[in-house]
């Protein structure tokens, strides 16, 4: 039954604590963020990211949120496990907690080409954009245990328009 007769004085202060699960790993300094910024894609091209889990790191990677957007159409496929040719453009792993350094065990990546040089890979997740903003909040709930093989964590974004589009991705995780 619940109680209706909540009393809160100086004395005794009510206290309320957020349920959301990562806050915590925000204070462990163990969220980090990666972003690629704003990026032009020539027509029909592809920009692509990749978040590299090295192999026995004895951490689990949960995916938080997904954060992007474009100025006009866009379809964004998640796939697991799959590269891209060549070096790409290395992303430095941000930590969420400024008093922790920049130390993440994964890397991370992206391509901005002309054509689709994804190999591998299971696709998991595609979605259409109409351009704007984009945001999936997995909150956790992709996770990559660590493994004796490396892993990784890829996202496609396809430019479905024949003109330059300005793309941006950024992605939230969670190494515990």
């Amino acid at each position: 039954m619940p109680n209706y007769k909540i009393i809160n004085s100086e004395a005794n202060p009510l206290y309320a604590q957020s349920t959301t699960p990562y806050l915590q790993g925000a204070v462990n300094g163990q969220i980090y963020d990666i972003t690629t910024g704003s990026i032009d894609v020539a027509a029909n091209g592809f920009l692509l990211v990749q978040l590299n889990i090295p192999a026995e790191t004895n951490k689990t990677v949960y995916i938080i949120r997904l954060a992007g957007g474009a100025t006009v159409n866009t379809r964004l496929d998640i796939l697991r496990n799959a590269a891209f040719s060549g070096s790409g453009t290395a992303i430095t792993p941000h930590n969420n907690n400024w008093s922790y350094l920049d130390s993440s065990t994964c890397t991370a990546k992206y391509s901005n080409s002309a054509s689709d040089t994804t190999s591998g890979g299971e696709l998991m997740i595609t979605l259409i954009q109409n351009g704007g903003q984009m945001l999936v909040a997995f909150d956790g709930r992709l996770v990559i245990p660590s493994s004796s093989t490396e892993r990784q964590f890829y996202i496609r974004i396809k430019n479905d328009t024949n003109q330059v589009n300005s793309c941006s991705l950024s992605l939230a995780y969670w190494e515990k």
